[in-house]
């Protein structure tokens, strides 16, 4: 190898960043096969270096690599009702979705919107979901619109 530029000799030697394609002299993180510098493996989202913390691998879908808090607040679904990501509950690795009329909505926020009864089971407070002109309403509330409508 004498004779060889520092170039020639770098190339050789080293492997390069996959995030920033420069040499990697120091600690080399891999993922998926792919080296980094641990300076460059990082979350696309807030930028926090993640040698050594949860983070959520990229797909062929979303390339970026992601902690799991910025992957949750840009793709995990939100709920219609507040627009808040539907998150797992702490200690759980799956999230709860309440899907009605192909709306996503927390447990919590599936409630009628005049009285707030809940309206999640059909033989409990507000007796379910009795939809209105776009209101999510529980069926006393759903009959005193009615009502109140077709009054002359």
């Amino acid at each position: 190898m004498s004779g060889m530029t520092k170039e020639e000799l770098m190339k050789h030697v080293y492997l390069r960043c996959a995030e920033c394609d420069g040499y990697i002299t120091d600690q080399i993180i891999r993922l998926e096969g792919k080296p980094y510098h641990s300076k460059c493996f990082f979350c696309h989202g807030c930028h926090l270096e993640l040698s050594g913390k949860s983070f959520v691998p990229p797909t062929a879908e979303r390339p970026d690599i992601y902690c799991v808090d910025c992957h949750q607040e840009r793709f995990a679904h939100r709920c219609v009702k507040c627009s808040q990501p539907i998150l797992p509950a702490q200690g759980e690795d799956e999230s709860k979705i309440l899907v009605f009329m192909q709306k996503d909505y927390h447990a919590g926020c599936f409630k009628c919107e005049d009285c707030g009864c809940d309206l999640r089971t059909p033989g409990g407070e507000g007796k379910g979901c009795f939809p209105f002109q776009g209101a999510l309403l529980c069926r006393p509330c759903n009959q005193a619109r009615v009502e109140e409508c077709t009054r002359p």
